[in-house]
């Protein structure tokens, strides 16, 4: 992947994009294998689901470097007494999606708060660096199920769109490690395919439907976040200042309790700052456009 600005936007590169591609089509052929009865859970020895298996390999091909234990006893020196303080307590241990070298990648393909007391513990008690790797569909394409007949039906593009903001609320969970130099986020936006199964049951009129997989199709770019500068791509430029939750919830797109939820992680990261309030409500300003 060629760097496309200073640091945050990566294009995928032609060979990126076959590589990635050839990873899923194994993949789903491996799914394909043991999918044979509703049973079906994921693949792999931790039954992950197939998104989650191709970013995987995509990262590192080596699959003697995924899912790997970790625990405090590695990668880190401790003195003699927190090496004392260890065999009173009881250690944790996690398993890392890859391990190469001193880094350790987490693919995360849901919300980001089942990760941060995993984060926060390599961080304190091993030297290893993190990185975590996250996708968005860009571009969706639904498809239902027929769990009758086992066909696929009724494909559609899905008039929603992906968008990087989509992942701001999820930052709030990240805030206390986001300024460590060893930590890093890596946003993969994509193209997918949305499977839902029909759970219609009998009497009723209306089907319904309930997600069943989503399976990548190609990659389109990425962003990186490595510094904590990086993160001010979430303040919109034409933001006038000094603004409140409702002028950045405009401007942004990103509504609700969410705008509140990435004003407050700008702010606990030094990129925005209180300036008061306009009428009732509380006002901030950007901190980087005024040389801080």
């Amino acid at each position: 992947m060629q760097s496309k600005d200073n640091c945050s936007i990566f294009e995928i590169s032609g060979a990126d994009t076959l590589r990635f591609r050839r990873i899923v089509i194994d993949v789903m052929s491996e799914a394909c294998q043991l999918s044979d009865d509703d049973e079906y859970n994921g693949i792999g020895r931790l039954a992950e689901k197939q998104m989650h298996a191709a970013i995987k390999r995509f990262i590192c091909p080596d699959e003697s470097k995924h899912e790997i234990l970790i625990d405090g006893s590695v990668g880190c020196k401790k003195s003699d007494t927190e090496a004392e303080n260890d065999k009173k307590t009881k250690k944790r241990r996690f398993v890392a999606d890859i391990l190469d070298g001193n880094t350790i990648y987490e693919i995360q393909t849901g919300g980001f708060s089942p990760l941060r007391d995993k984060i926060q513990w390599i961080l304190d008690n091993t030297s290893y660096n993190i990185t975590v790797i996250h996708p968005i569909a860009e571009t969706k394409w639904v498809s239902l199920i027929n769990t009758k007949t086992g066909n696929v039906e009724n494909r559609k593009k899905s008039p929603v769109k992906g968008k990087i903001t989509d992942i701001a609320p999820e930052l709030y969970f990240f805030r206390d490690f986001i300024s460590s130099p060893r930590f890093s986020l890596v946003i993969l936006m994509m193209e997918a395919e949305q499977y839902k199964k029909n759970i219609q049951k009998d009497g009723r009129k209306r089907p319904r439907y309930r997600k069943y997989e989503l399976i990548p199709i190609s990659l389109l770019r990425a962003y990186l976040f490595r510094d904590v500068s990086d993160y001010s791509l979430f303040i919109p430029d034409d933001l006038e200042e000094p603004f409140c939750v409702k002028n950045y919830s405009a401007r942004s797109g990103i509504h609700g309790i969410d705008a509140y939820s990435i004003v407050k992680t700008l702010c606990h990261l030094g990129l925005l700052e209180p300036a008061g309030t306009l009428g009732r409500a509380a006002a901030y300003r950007s901190t980087h456009k005024h040389g801080k």
